[in-house]
């Protein structure tokens, strides 16, 4: 027969093991969560091209946005939403310089779209699609036609200024101010690896960019550069922000972008 201090210690080592399997529980189902949590994000997005302007040759050019960004689970799957807080050059030609005015940026559309986690033997993969853009028009059917005249039906005060399409400045040596008239259509996808708790960083994949200008003052200026993207030099980040977070308090943290950009310095 057992002796009670035998079925005593029997029955504490079965507790002890019961312990340890529910404490494991939750460190194993937590292996499969992406460290991605709903939140509030900043995305920073660095867009490189060559541009070939007739007159003015070719040139290496770079803009930064920066966007306030909310993600939200739907089920098992993450839902993300950007607004695009500032836009400036980082890099342009030595002979022209470009600036995008604050009406731009302001009318640029938000963008809500799903975001693909995939875990693999180095961790998470993240993958969000941002969609297509059309700027400065109204697609017509697939938006795959960029109009060709400033007079085209489609064409409208994309960004509010009382100037057709979207108003870009432009400035260059020994002459007044320019303003160019353009219309736009891109479509990115961010691909990229969760390095940390609520931080991704990545590449960008520039499936489509377009660019067309349709009118420009002074009007020798209305020429449609040749625009390239230059994937290898394209990039972006993810990071977790305190959750009141807002465009203001990251254009008060980005230490004067946008007195940079009104500059239209690099």
């Amino acid at each position: 027969m057992r002796t009670r201090r035998e079925r005593s210690f029997k029955q504490s080592a079965a507790w002890l093991l019961l312990a340890g399997l529910c404490a494991a529980l939750p460190a194993v189902a937590g292996e499969d969560d992406p460290p991605l949590p709903p939140g509030t994000y900043r995305l920073e997005m660095i867009m490189a091209s060559r541009a070939r302007l007739p007159l003015f040759g070719e040139s290496k050019s770079a803009s930064k946005s920066v966007s306030l960004v909310t993600v939200r689970k739907e089920g098992s799957a993450r839902i993300q939403r950007h607004q695009v807080c500032e836009f400036r050059v980082l890099e342009d030609s030595a002979m022209i310089k470009m600036v995008f005015p604050d009406r731009f940026v302001a009318a640029l559309a938000v963008h809500t779209y799903p975001v693909e986690l995939e875990r693999d033997t180095h961790g998470w993969r993240y993958r969000a699609d941002l969609g297509v853009e059309q700027i400065g028009y109204t697609p017509e059917r697939d938006g795959s036609r960029l109009p060709t005249t400033i007079d085209d039906p489609s064409v409208y005060d994309w960004d509010g200024d009382g100037q057709p399409a979207a108003t870009l400045k432009i400035a260059v040596p020994l002459l007044p101010d320019g303003e160019l008239y353009v219309v736009q259509r891109g479509h990115s996808i961010l691909n990229g690896r969760i390095t940390g708790e609520g931080k991704v960083e990545g590449s960008i994949d520039v499936r489509v960019f377009e660019q067309r200008v349709l009118g420009a003052r002074p009007g020798f200026l209305n020429r449609s550069p040749e625009i390239r993207a230059e994937p290898g030099e394209s990039r972006f980040s993810l990071t977790r922000l305190a959750p009141d977070s807002t465009c203001a308090s990251l254009r008060e943290r980005g230490s004067g972008l946008g007195q940079e950009n009104r500059r239209g310095r690099p």
